[in-house]
């Protein structure tokens, strides 16, 4: 089960999550995993996604490859993920990420999990 989430609501969405996954992939070799704090920002271009104080590996990994996916797992058992795709680029000790898109997700077996309420 998927939900688009559109970019003036992930500001709100993100606030109900915590720490999230960053993946950030490398061509040839393995994609690099790392526990992350962000928080959105908007901007005039639309939404960011701001990766607070990145591990030193994630800041060389968008630095060389843009390409950028976080995931926030779910609060409860069942719950939804959230999942945003975006280009990421270094700024100062951060990461930025503008969104290509944000979806919340579970699988289909998890339906008997809470729904989401926006």
């Amino acid at each position: 089960m998927t939900i688009p989430v559109p970019g003036e609501a992930l500001a709100g969405v993100l606030a109900r999550f915590g720490a999230a996954v960053m993946v950030t992939p490398r061509s040839g070799s393995w994609s690099r995993v790392l526990t992350v704090d962000a928080h959105a920002e908007t901007t005039p271009a639309g939404v960011e996604i701001v990766v607070e104080s990145p591990h030193p590996a994630g800041l060389r990994r968008v630095a060389a490859e843009p390409l950028v996916t976080l995931v926030w797992p779910p609060l409860v058992h069942h719950g939804h993920s959230l999942v945003v795709d975006g280009w990421g680029r270094v700024d100062g000790p951060d990461i930025r990420v503008r969104l290509d898109h944000a979806v919340l997700h579970r699988p289909g077996s998890h339906s008997d999990g809470p729904d989401w309420l926006w």
